[in-house]
């Protein structure tokens, strides 16, 4: 097999777990709703689980770019670079890839207002019978993606 079939298979790969992720959102998303602590652990579990999949994939896909000759190529542009016979197939790969990270990225987003929103209920009842103190409110909403700094460039 080819490193162009390589770096398809790859992109294949790749969305498959975006989309793993993005599923685990919406279990998130349930599991705190339904106030289930024991799911919502499973999701974070299963979360470190894809995001060491997501760090072996990011160091195959580095590998296929390289012996591509294709390292520093956006994945906008790939197609552009590839083969005439692969541009078809590689521009379609990658924008399914963009528009699950897409989608990841807003089930990111709801998951984490939902998660943001029970803290401060949980918070307030706390607060109402006299059981928090003021040292617990250390709590902050992260200002970036936990899939940032993994070196894969998504952007549109």
């Amino acid at each position: 097999m080819d490193d162009m079939e390589n770096l398809l298979r790859f992109f294949t790969e790749l969305r498959q777990e975006l989309d793993h992720l993005t599923r685990l959102q919406q279990q998130k998303i349930e599991a705190v709703r339904a106030h289930d602590l024991e799911v919502l652990n499973g999701c974070m579990k299963q979360e470190q689980a894809v995001s060491l999949a997501l760090r072996g994939l990011e160091q195959k896909r580095e590998k296929l770019l390289e012996a591509l000759g294709l390292s520093g190529v956006p994945l906008l542009e790939l197609d552009r670079h590839c083969p005439p016979k692969y541009r078809g197939e590689v521009a379609q790969a990658t924008d399914k890839v963009r528009k699950q990270y897409a989608l990841l990225r807003s089930a990111q987003e709801a998951a984490r207002t939902v998660v943001e929103k029970d803290l401060r209920a949980v918070n307030q009842e706390l607060e109402r019978r006299g059981l928090r103190s003021e040292s617990d409110d250390s709590y902050q909403t992260p200002s970036s993606s936990p899939l940032r700094g993994m070196g894969a460039d998504f952007r549109a």
